[in-house]
């Protein structure tokens, strides 16, 4: 008898499939770049041809590409304010994305030299954004070079902005909050423009959203909860729908968890939802300590209204929540059991339906989540109805399926199984031609110690 089918007689699963054979991986495709215009003059300059390649690769977030053709540029004059900013700003997107620094540092440190060398024209944005990405990269000691420069610049270089971006590098160095409170008072002496500086130091009129982020920051670190509320009140009012997503999350991660849900709420009802792996954790942070099963749904359906894009580890996050709140006391022979366990588990099918209208594809993953609760709440049947229902979902079980149960079944302390889910597990790896990894030898050791294998 085949390791699916005894699996299967002795739980009542139905027909487990086996692992489809291993598929060659689908090339990485990457959405087309479009190409920035050049005007009329740049179109019939000789250069023409490699600034049009610069910018492309430039917005392509090719650096090192774009760096070939920038030396050529820069010897020659024609990059405009735009381009220097543009090119830091994908500098600073880049290493979001690789966080490989020896790719992004070297070029970053050109770019600083040539500014302060005068090879090329400034731009406020770019030094912004060279500040944002030495301090996500803890180079501090060279950030603080370059702002002791940038301090004693023009308006090309230098702004109010950049004044909001050297605070939060400083506040990350710990740097304390009186001088941090000096250098934002110091910016609005010198950029408040038309506004009076003690008008826009008390109502926020005239500055940029950049320079209250970098005081917000300066206050969350050091623990001044009311002044960082207080900017964060003068920021919402002055550009309720243009405060970045950023300041949001700032609160959302450095407060408690029910100030955190309100201003994730306030962030999608302004239109501007933080990113998907924001949410992650705050539904993780909502199940813990409220066990409040409608907040969640609340905030993914507001995540999802302002536009946000769920995955599914949100889908996850539901399903586990939905299936936690399932009375641990309540025995199968009990009356009320039946029913209730068939409404839960059509309300898990109902947001597995939900999220595939969402564009989040049917996969594993989510019954996987049925399969792992069920063990560490010690109820069988959701072990089993978590892998019937991926079974008829039309689903492969996948290598994390196999080991999935394995833990199920060491949570479980059912000796019986011990050795079938094992033996799913070994059949899985090899008609997958997938190299073992740890967490199948731990797995198998918890389930052994659990089930007194030893």
């Amino acid at each position: 008898m085949c390791l699916e089918l005894e699996f299967e007689s002795e739980l009542k699963y139905g027909n487990l499939q086996a692992p489809s054979k291993a598929r060659k991986p689908r090339p990485a495709t990457v959405s087309n770049t479009i190409a920035p215009q050049l005007t009329q003059e740049e179109v019939t300059e000789v250069f023409g041809q490699e600034l049009f390649v610069f910018r492309c690769d430039v917005t392509a977030t090719q650096i090192p590409a774009a760096m070939i053709s920038y030396k050529q540029l820069s010897e020659l004059g024609v990059l405009t304010s735009d381009d220097i900013s543009n090119l830091a700003r994908q500098m600073h997107a880049r290493w979001r994305v690789d966080q490989v620094k020896e790719d992004i540092l070297p070029h970053a440190k050109t770019l600083i030299a040539d500014l302060k060398g005068r090879k090329i024209v400034g731009h406020p944005l770019a030094s912004v954004h060279l500040l944002s990405l030495l301090k996500d990269m803890e180079e501090f000691e060279l950030s603080n070079e370059f702002w002791a420069w940038l301090v004693q610049q023009d308006e090309f270089h230098c702004d109010a902005r950049t004044y909001g971006a050297a605070i939060e590098c400083f506040a990350y160095q710990g740097l304390g909050l009186a001088d941090l409170e000096a250098m934002y008072e110091q910016a609005i002496e010198r950029y408040s423009g038309t506004i009076i500086p003690s008008v826009a130091l008390a109502t926020g009129r005239g500055l940029p959203t950049m320079l209250l982020q970098g005081i917000i920051t300066a206050r969350l670190l050091h623990g001044n909860w009311k002044a960082a509320y207080e900017a964060f009140d003068v920021c919402t009012r002055l550009y309720p729908t243009l405060t970045p997503p950023r300041i949001y999350e700032l609160f959302i991660y450095e407060r408690p968890i029910k100030e955190a849900y309100i201003v994730f709420l306030m962030a999608c009802r302004a239109g501007v939802p933080p990113k998907a792996g924001v949410l992650t954790p705050l539904l993780k942070e909502i199940w813990i300590k409220t066990r409040d099963i409608r907040a969640m749904i609340r905030v993914v359906y507001a995540f999802v209204g302002a536009g946000g894009k769920p995955n599914a580890m949100h889908l996850n996050s539901l399903i586990g929540s939905v299936l936690g709140s399932f009375p641990a006391e309540m025995k199968p022979e009990e009356p009320e059991y039946k029913p209730l366990y068939e409404a839960t588990m059509k309300t898990v099918r109902d947001l597995i339906y939900a999220f595939n209208r969402m564009k989040v594809p049917l996969s594993a993953g989510s019954f996987n989540t049925i399969i792992s609760v069920g063990g560490k709440l010690k109820r069988p049947e959701l072990v089993q109805s978590g892998l019937r229902e991926l079974i008829q979902a039309g689903l492969q079980p996948t290598i994390v399926t196999y080991r999935t149960l394995l833990n199920a079944v060491g949570d479980l302390q059912d000796e019986s199984l011990l050795e079938t889910t094992w033996a799913m597990l070994i059949k899985g790896r090899i008609e997958l031609r997938q190299k073992w990894d740890m967490p199948d030898w731990k797995a198998l050791i918890k389930a052994c110690v659990a089930c007194h294998g030893f």
